[in-house]
């Protein structure tokens, strides 16, 4: 089975950057020991980022385990892509997306796809 961690692996810095600010604002500056309030805020944002980015993926993999989309064609359209998409089980459907997306995202045949509020590639390594 694929599993992804690229929102693990995304949001554990952004909350460690996020966090060392917020450990600078509060307690940092108040006390006098800016070096603490780094370590600190560091710390916790570490934390919170892992968490947040875990959920994420738990979500994706949730869905690549139970559905498995996969991308079978890329057709090119009026007003943008017709992504054809396949489960594990054969059933096909079709999923529009903008230029804007494909442009983005790179879809191409074989692709594994997250099926959310839209679509998005997943990054997922064999484990």
């Amino acid at each position: 089975m694929k599993k992804t961690n690229k929102y693990t692996v995304m949001y554990m810095p952004l909350g460690m950057v996020l966090g060392l600010a917020f450990g600078i604002l509060i307690y940092g500056i108040p006390s006098g020991s800016i070096a603490v309030g780094m370590s600190i805020g560091i710390g916790v944002g570490l934390c919170f980022g892992v968490a947040i980015g875990a959920a994420k993926d738990a979500k994706i993999n949730k869905q690549l385990e139970e559905f498995g989309y996969t991308v079978k064609e890329v057709n090119k359209t009026d007003d943008g892509y017709d992504l054809i998409i396949r489960d594990k089980n054969g059933s096909e459907r079709a999923m529009p997306i903008s230029e804007k997306t494909q442009a983005k995202e790179r879809f191409k045949p074989g692709d594994s796809v997250y099926v959310g509020t839209g679509v998005e590639k997943v990054d997922a390594e064999e484990k």
